[in-house]
């Protein structure tokens, strides 16, 4: 059985072709500045040198069809057995299930809690039904890991009417990423009770016990819990009517706001939401920049704490995506001041930024690891047992 799992962006596109008894990749494509003159596509079979080539890919159906086309170089569409999608949101549908029409519904009604991302899967979905009529296309949503959470961790203090009527609650997102990094810490460190720290462009810190998650900091959207790149996270509700009424704001004018001005972008005020570029201003004595580093540091932290006394203690933290496994000074700062709660870094290891592995001092009583999340994985593996359990 041989999997494509599709991994669509804004203005990228990923793909990687399992063998799904094995979870060997036997190909894998990516395509960057799609729309532009000088996009880039890249792709490499097992075992083979890399292909690399900077042409104009007018679109997104172009860039899609084009690996495609690469994959056609050794394998037949024949050989696909499900298209894979790690889509994001649906109302009253998790898990993982195949793209029906009836699915596509309801990610179209919960577009508005995440319409950047649920727009990207929605164009990409419609294309691969265009090029792939007969290959059943399967979605495993984001939520799906966060199905466990108990009631009094999901729900808010609204009236419960809502919650029954338009499934207001807590969802959580980053459920591929976080659902990996329970594994491979329980693989590594035999660690059953995991902090996951999902750090880049989009972050969210997870509670996981016994590989299950038990609390995770984004909400009903992934706007909720940590600032991000751009989106502003934590927001007290009447703080943002209260803009709107000062400022004379639509709802779209709010929307805006919360998604594309805030975060480490409206704090810092360097025109990046990105953490290494935050970090170069900060070492140029950049005032709003640090502080941005600061308040992303400060609730990385408190999340830390949360999910500590909620699990009683943790077995491991878990640095991971861009910012986690990558910034030196990142995690140092995450994880200095906390020797009461038996946290302890080893500053050479963690300077020596490992592409995987510990960097907690032999004298810590929760191990601080960096592993590298790998959601194709996860996707392609939840992907194969749907279906086996439809054969």
């Amino acid at each position: 059985m041989k999997i494509l799992i599709a991994n669509p962006g804004s203005t990228s596109y990923k793909c990687k072709f399992y063998n799904a008894e094995n979870m060997e990749i036997l190909f894998q494509a990516v395509v960057e500045k799609i729309g532009q003159s000088d996009a880039i596509f890249r792709y490499a079979f097992k075992g083979e040198k890399e292909t690399k080539n900077n042409l104009e890919i007018k679109d997104y159906y172009s860039a899609v069809d084009m690996t495609l086309s690469a994959l056609n170089e050794k394998y037949s569409t024949s050989d696909i057995a499900a298209v894979g999608f790690k889509t994001v949101h649906a109302k009253g549908i998790s898990g993982c299930v195949e793209l029906t029409d009836e699915v596509i519904d309801a990610m179209k009604e919960y577009r508005p809690l995440a319409p950047v991302h649920t727009d990207v899967y929605l164009t990409a979905i419609s294309i691969f039904k265009d090029l792939l009529k007969t290959v059943p296309l399967v979605g495993l949503f984001e939520t799906h890991f966060h199905s466990n959470i108990p009631p009094e961790a999901f729900m808010y203090g609204i009236p419960y009417e809502y919650y029954e009527k338009h499934g207001i609650r807590k969802y959580g997102f980053h459920g591929a990423s976080h659902r990996y990094i329970a594994l491979r810490a329980k693989e590594l460190y035999d660690a059953n009770k995991v902090i996951s720290c999902h750090l880049g462009g989009s972050s969210s810190v997870c509670a996981i016990k016994n590989g299950v998650s038990i609390d995770t900091s984004m909400g009903m959207s992934p706007q909720c819990g940590l600032i991000n790149a751009k989106r502003v996270g934590d927001l007290d509700s009447y703080a943002l009517l209260y803009l709107m009424q000062k400022e004379k704001l639509s709802i779209d004018d709010a929307i805006e706001i919360l998604m594309t001005k805030g975060g480490l972008y409206g704090i810092s005020g360097i025109k990046s939401g990105d953490l290494r570029d935050i970090e170069l201003e900060m070492e140029k004595g950049n005032y709003r920049a640090k502080l941005a580093f600061d308040t992303f540091v400060y609730n990385v932290k408190r999340y830390i704490g949360e999910y500590m006394a909620i699990l009683n203690g943790a077995d491991c933290i878990v640095f991971t995506a861009g910012g986690g496994q990558n910034s030196i000074l990142l995690r140092r700062k995450i994880t200095e001041n906390m020797e009461n709660l038996g946290v302890l870094l080893d500053e050479q290891k963690n300077e020596m930024n490992p592409k995987e592995g510990l960097i907690s001092s032999n004298n810590s009583s929760v191990k601080i690891a960096i592993i590298p999340t790998n959601e194709e994985f996860i996707v392609a593996s939840e992907v194969k047992k749907f279906l086996d359990n439809k054969n």
